[in-house]
């Protein structure tokens, strides 16, 4: 039997009303918002982390290479040039936020210079010194929202907690002394040698930035300050302590 209804018959289809569109959409909404609740954490702590670990493998073996080609160090610790904006100087090792962790560093602190990029994600103060140099090397990254987050374990961190910065001259090694919660507009924190007690003017300190509470929150900002402890050449290969916290980097350089 043929079900079509015949034009005489046709009914007319009811107008939907302003409330049934407004729920409709306030339902496609409510799915949109859970699917990114729930995207957004698998993006960030998986696929970008992964993409951050197989770029700074790449990043260290190109160092490697070029270092080879290098004279023998002569004791004197290096201070990289100033690069340009945007562009990636170094990579943060730190296994007090996963074992592998390991996240390139850029020129710049805007959202849209290095720390909304998935290839970067943390970025020094230009004003701030250079690893080598006599003072606060300062350094800030997302902890929370958007889609890069590499300060977000910033909590993780211990008195002694050893952080390594890389750069194709070789490995600074600092110590993680003390953390505070502030407002955003106390930007003492970023003098050269910031509130910390038994700071000395010959003292080098790596001071991280980066927003609090953890979880979409902006109203303060979390500082960790570290203060360096020693450098290795990159022909020696990267520090003990690190092949010992995190044993892939001994075969690749993660």
């Amino acid at each position: 039997m043929n079900e079509a209804l015949s034009p005489g018959r046709r009914r007319r289809r009811a107008r939907l009303s302003p409330l049934t569109v407004i729920g409709e959409l306030l339902i496609v909404g409510g799915i949109a918002v859970f699917g990114y609740i729930v995207w957004q954490p698998w993006h960030t702590g998986l696929v970008v982390t992964g993409k951050q670990v197989e770029l700074t493998q790449s990043t260290s073996a190109e160092w490697d290479a070029e270092a080879a080609n290098r004279p023998p160090f002569d004791g004197v610790i290096p201070v990289p040039e100033v690069p340009p904006i945007g562009e990636v100087f170094g990579q943060l090792h730190v296994p007090a936020f996963g074992t592998t962790f390991a996240n390139a560093v850029g020129e710049g602190t805007g959202w849209w210079e290095t720390l909304n990029y998935e290839d970067k994600g943390i970025g020094r103060y230009p004003n701030s010194a250079m690893p080598g140099e006599n003072g606060n090397f300062a350094l800030a990254a997302h902890r929370s929202g958007g889609y890069i987050t590499p300060f977000k374990e910033v909590m993780n961190l211990r008195v002694g907690d050893p952080l390594f910065f890389e750069t194709s001259d070789g490995w600074y090694t600092y110590r993680f002394r003390s953390l505070e919660y502030v407002w955003p507009t106390e930007g003492d924190v970023l003098n050269s040698f910031p509130r910390m007690d038994g700071i000395e003017p010959t003292d080098q300190i790596m001071t991280l930035t980066t927003c609090h509470p953890k979880n979409w929150g902006t109203d303060e900002r979390a500082i960790a300050y570290t203060v360096f402890e020693s450098f290795q050449p990159r022909s020696d290969g990267p520090p003990a302590e690190l092949i010992e916290l995190n044993p892939a980097i001994a075969g690749g350089n993660a």
